[in-house]
């Protein structure tokens, strides 16, 4: 007559046989979840959702729980077999008091759970609690622990295989809450329209001055401590007077000139949330040399700082503008769009002639020598267009 502890390394030594040759059983949809547990304590048998921490050194234990929800039978006995890489860790153990017999897998990458009289899952699809040793220092060294596989049994014969893709990830690299998130930029100041990318501006003169504004749409709401925008801008174009930054709450931002280009930096006092629109602040750069068309004013790099975790790089793919030979009738202040500035600017030029001291051609717009009640006519033509 077989004892006890005989009948369970008999099932224990069959599950192992039978694993690998799972037959469709109730338990085929059960679903695998890992919880890392603090410092490598005693866990709680709840799942509490951590998947990933922090480790170092050589020789520290790592403490996990697996979970299986939707076992709908019990079960007499369970395989676990984890994913890790051996160069990094080292199996320890892995233990659930619910079942009377553990055999360690050969190759020491899991466990096999057997119990005489089948066990129960609790709610929480409490499998196990394994333990791990680092076996290098692992300090700022990324890697992942996983479960390659877990095999439930009904019985020796109705045995399902479980596999997930869930890891518990170590020491992975923080990522700056503003990482990745887009800046925009508008030369329209009436109205900011956050949304303009590849803006394109007219020719500019010597003395010119380009406004641009800056944003970060997905940035609104958050905090930062400040930003830093670099410039690649055509030779040294701008290099005699760079300009000018403002904004709303960046009070303490400079613009300076290095031997390549000029860099924006903009240092927060006060750190309030960004606006509800995103806006960072503006740039004036006056125009030393004529821009001519074709020409492109971009930003090179952009990061934003957080108040917790590291500086973020900004997608600056985007933030390029064009200078380029546009011609609008009727724009006369070279803002893209024919309005009521315009409006202004033409009456106070009305009825005089190209004898005339303040006469302006570009408002002539029939060119016969005199503004008047034809070029007025030509002005509501084109009153409200705009350069798309």
């Amino acid at each position: 007559m077989f004892s006890k502890k005989r009948f369970l390394f008999i099932t224990a030594i069959a599950l192992l046989t039978f694993a690998g040759r799972a037959s469709a059983g109730p338990n085929a949809n059960a679903m695998l979840s890992l919880d890392l547990i603090s410092e490598g304590g005693p866990g709680n048998q709840t799942d509490d959702g951590v998947t990933s921490g922090t480790v170092s050194g050589q020789g520290t234990k790592i403490a996990i729980e697996v979970f299986a929800k939707g076992v709908t039978t019990p079960l007499v006995g369970l395989v676990i077999t984890f994913d890790f890489d051996p160069a990094i860790l080292t199996f320890s153990k892995a233990e659930n008091s619910a079942f009377a017999f553990v055999v360690p897998e050969p190759d020491s990458t899991g466990t096999n759970f057997a119990s005489a009289t089948p066990v129960t899952l609790p709610e929480s699809g409490f499998l196990a609690r394994a333990e791990f040793t680092t076996a290098v220092d692992v300090t700022d060294k990324a890697f992942t622990l996983g479960v390659k596989m877990v095999t439930l049994a009904q019985s020796v014969a109705l045995i399902d295989e479980i596999t997930t893709t869930n890891v518990i990830s170590f020491n992975e690299p923080t990522i700056g809450e503003f990482e990745g998130m887009q800046l925009h930029l508008d030369t329209q100041l009436e109205t900011p329209a956050i949304q303009n990318n590849r803006l394109t501006i007219p020719e500019q003169a010597t003395g010119d001055t380009i406004q641009i504004q800056l944003f970060v749409p997905m940035s609104a709401g958050k905090q930062t401590y400040g930003y830093e925008i670099e410039l690649d801008l055509p030779g040294k174009t701008f290099f005699d007077h760079i300009g000018s930054i403002s904004g709303t709450s960046f009070t303490g931002a400079t613009l300076r000139q290095t031997p390549d280009r000029p860099i924006l930096s903009a240092l927060l006092i006060s750190t309030p949330a960004i606006p509800e629109n995103g806006y960072l602040g503006q740039i004036d750069l006056q125009v030393t040399n004529t821009l001519e068309s074709e020409t492109t004013l971009i930003v090179k790099t952009a990061s934003m700082a957080s108040l917790s975790g590291p500086q973020s790089t900004l997608d600056v793919s985007n933030a390029v503008i064009t200078i380029a030979d546009i011609s609008l009738p009727g724009d006369f202040d070279g803002d893209l769009d024919v309005d009521f500035a315009d409006f202004l600017a033409f009456t106070g030029v009305f009825g005089l002639s190209s004898s005339d001291a303040n006469y302006d051609a570009r408002m002539d717009l029939n060119d016969d020598g005199i503004i008047n009640f034809s070029d007025f006519l030509v002005f509501i033509g084109v009153f409200g267009t705009t350069h798309s």
